[in-house]
């Protein structure tokens, strides 16, 4: 959990350090009032806010790109990694996928993956396509706050951050195996990791409210890979009562803990603009 969340303190710290000198703590709280807020939100939108909101308002708008651009980040990452691995355990199959031979499903994952890394490129190379911003109308306004991007460390900095979203999402990846392990799922680690980062990569896209979800989703989703899949031949209820503890146990740890103490940190946020 630390190393999950410290890694989003310093690339949250990173980004901010551009506008004002940022304080370790400073960092922290705007990171954990970021999860409070999104845990309530579908698709964790509420993050983007909650993340900005301990922040001066003339730093906000700024913030929230900021925000936004390193989101992409990690959603780049996880879906390089989502696909390959979903690319990895489709060659593994025995049986179609989604009505797909398990090697075409395979090979389009992998295709998929592949396009990826073209959009990291560009991600990394960001200004050839902020420039296209300012002859649209309804992004003209905003290149002021895109402009922060700019500048002769941005590549550096894109790629540290694309680095530490690498190792976050293994992180993140492996905490699943290892509540997995814990609670008694044979299999084989390294089919039960790819398992693990396909459900990752999946679950961003199920608008749920993490904040009364309990890991309950990600049972079901990931009850859902083993069996597509074939990793297990049966879903025994001993199986079940598993994956459900250690899925609450991931929300727990990844979720709950941090948006209770976020939470702490948001009545600190500053309603009223400054004079």
């Amino acid at each position: 959990m630390f190393v999950n969340w410290g890694a989003e303190v310093y690339k949250w710290k990173l980004l901010l350090q551009d506008m004002f000198p940022v304080t370790n703590r400073l960092a922290i709280k705007s990171t954990l009032a970021g999860v409070a807020t999104a845990v309530f939100t579908p698709y964790r939108i509420g993050g983007y806010f909650g993340k900005v909101a301990l922040l001066s308002f003339r730093y906000r708008a700024k913030g929230i790109v900021y925000q936004v651009y390193n989101a992409m980040a990690l959603f780049l990452v996880n879906f390089f990694f989502g696909l390959l691995f979903l690319g990895l355990l489709g060659l593994e199959a025995k049986q179609e996928i989604i009505g797909l031979a398990p090697d075409v499903f395979g090979m389009l994952a992998f295709i998929g993956s592949i396009f990826i890394i073209v959009i990291a490129v560009l991600y990394v190379n960001v200004n050839s396509v902020t420039v296209l911003f300012g002859k649209m109308p309804f992004t003209n306004k905003w290149m002021k706050a895109w402009k922060v991007l700019e500048g002769e460390s941005y590549k550096k900095t894109a790629l540290t951050v694309l680095s530490v979203s690498v190792i976050r999402y293994l992180v993140i990846t492996y905490q699943y195996l290892l509540a997995f392990d814990i609670f008694g799922i044979n299999a084989d680690p390294l089919t039960i990791y790819f398992a693990s980062g396909a459900l990752f990569f999946l679950f961003q896209f199920v608008p749920v409210f993490n904040a009364v979800e309990l890991g309950l989703t990600r049972t079901a989703m990931f009850t859902v890979i083993l069996t597509t899949f074939g990793i297990v031949n049966e879903i025994t209820p001993a199986l079940t009562l598993a994956i459900t503890t250690a899925s609450f146990l991931i929300w727990l740890v990844n979720l709950a803990i941090p948006s209770i103490v976020g939470s702490l940190f948001l009545s600190q946020v500053k309603v009223l603009k400054e004079k």
